[in-house]
């Protein structure tokens, strides 16, 4: 029978508390992620979801559009437009993660995980072993890894 540790995910990519949301972001982006842990003096104090980066940080502003027949000109540079992006990417990733987040010991139970994760709605699980952040297990992983 598989063990957790032969299908979490361990090429973890995380963020520190006061790295901006903008490498958040970006970093999230560029390896196709929909979470991202954040550490803290080499501790997991939180994590950054796509849900927190959609309403933590209101509405994301959107550049003005001029419009002339089918030609969309953006004007970036537009004061209020500018003003709304830099107030959301002065953001750090300890201001807009969230503070709860589950955890799994690799030596549990895959079945335990599996009925974990479909019972309570959970999305993923932090990986630990012997008290570090080993990788995470998502529903992905477990249909990957699984079937």
């Amino acid at each position: 029978m598989k063990k957790i540790a032969d299908i979490m995910n361990k090429n973890l990519v995380t963020v520190n508390a006061g790295d901006s949301f903008e490498e958040a972001l970006k970093l999230m982006k560029e390896k196709g992620i929909g979470r991202i842990p954040v550490m803290e003096n080499g501790k997991l104090i939180g994590v950054i979801t796509r849900n927190d980066i959609l309403v933590k940080t209101e509405k994301a502003p959107l550049p003005p559009v001029l419009a002339i027949w089918d030609l969309l000109i953006t004007l970036p540079n537009n004061k209020e437009f500018r003003e709304k992006y830099d107030k959301i990417t002065g953001v750090t990733a300890k201001e807009i993660m969230t503070k709860e987040f589950n955890t799994i010991d690799i030596d549990a139970d895959l079945q335990e995980a599996v009925s974990s994760i479909v019972d309570n709605e959970k999305e993923f699980f932090f990986v630990f072993d012997k008290g570090s952040l080993a990788g995470i297990l998502t529903k992905t992983d477990l249909i990957n890894g699984i079937f």
